[in-house]
């Protein structure tokens, strides 16, 4: 058969030509059911010369079949306003597949309420979904119900967080150690060499340290231990995790009125920036190099000002159109997919910003 024929390609003519029966290549395609190692693989070459692509939505169309899939992450309220972004990243990938079948089943949980998480994870799993796209605020939890998801065959999707791969099919998100260390280079430029850094962690107590965000400040004092060994910067560390307005004022001012005159950059491993930058706007300090992450409202505002010097984007819209998306390769296309899918680490500016959106 011609292969440059191959819109005129069915089953039944790869089952002639493999000379076995059009349900043992429907069998094989779709990795069910019991075939021989030696006729799977020979179905397998013949399919690979022909470049055979099935028409999946007529597939689907034809068996009428419907695969729901759950989304775990944080509602959105006024201290995580982030996963808005995800969320419209999630909700657009959806609209794109939805005519295959595809339909949407939506947990939001309390990203300061452990318990929240707890029981919108009993929801999911009682639910039964096809997949599940899921932020792992909280590690051990999360660990938990991916381990389930696994024990009943529910593929799983991580996204901004990578807590439990080896449960899941794929992560989405950043590099969180390289955006640490990207971090450190922009602040490496901007400083002298025995300038002083204080590196800010904003925790709630419920939800304690992230394993992204600890990873943030790991990449971060790397890039000095291992590229400016002869250039040692003194460190302070600062968590914060009463994030009311008056007491981060009495922290930072306590923490920077310490730290002398020779504190020139403030590195703060979340979205939660612009409080610094508030303080800092406050108190007129305006020789301190400060970095942070996300393109919130609150972060822009300070970025045009110039008092936050640098922001580093995770690109969460795409973290949540690339999470569904890889679980629609999965569930419906039976694709493989790469497990750890990386977004770029886009490093913002007041100079560069009008040319960044989230989507």
């Amino acid at each position: 058969m011609n292969k440059n024929n191959i819109s005129k390609i069915r089953i039944k003519d790869i089952a002639g030509l493999a000379g076995v029966s059009a349900g043992t290549v429907d069998r094989v395609l779709h990795n069910r059911g019991e075939v021989s190692e030696k006729t799977r693989k020979k179905v397998l070459e013949i399919i690979r010369e022909l470049d055979y692509q099935p028409d999946i939505l007529a597939s689907l169309l034809a068996a009428k079949r419907n695969f729901r899939i759950a989304v775990l992450i944080p509602e959105v309220n006024q201290g995580s306003t982030f996963w808005r972004y995800p969320m419209e990243g999630i909700e657009d990938g959806l609209r794109e597949i939805m005519h295959f079948g595809i339909s949407l089943e939506r947990y939001f949980f309390d990203y300061f309420d452990r318990k929240s998480f707890i029981e919108k994870s009993a929801k999911v799993i009682e639910s039964m979904p096809q997949g599940l796209v899921l932020a792992p605020v909280f590690a051990e939890e999360a660990t938990s119900l991916v381990k389930r998801c696994r024990e009943i065959k529910i593929p799983v999707v991580l996204v901004n967080a990578n807590v439990c791969l080896e449960n899941c099919i794929a992560f989405v998100g950043q590099d969180s150690f390289q955006s640490g260390m990207v971090a450190a280079k922009i602040m490496h430029y901007g400083l002298k060499d025995n300038d002083r850094i204080l590196i800010v962690n904003f925790m709630k107590k419920e939800v304690g340290r992230q394993a992204h965000i600890v990873k943030r400040e790991e990449g971060f004092r790397s890039f000095y231990e291992s590229n400016l060994k002869h250039h040692g910067k003194a460190f302070g560390f600062l968590n914060v995790t009463d994030v009311s307005e008056k007491n981060m004022e009495m922290v930072l001012e306590d923490a920077i009125s310490s730290s002398s005159e020779q504190l020139k950059g403030i590195f703060v491993t979340n979205s939660m920036v612009f409080h610094v930058a508030r303080f800092l706007e406050k108190n007129d300090l305006n020789d301190i190099v400060l970095i942070g992450y996300d393109l919130l409202e609150e972060n822009m505002t300070y970025l045009k000002k110039g008092i936050i010097d640098f922001l580093i984007s995770q690109r969460p819209y795409e973290q949540g159109f690339k999470s569904i998306m890889a679980l629609f390769h999965h569930l419906v296309l039976k694709k493989e997919v790469d497990r750890d899918q990386f977004l770029p680490i886009d490093i913002i500016t007041k100079e560069n910003l009008g040319h960044y959106i989230y989507k």
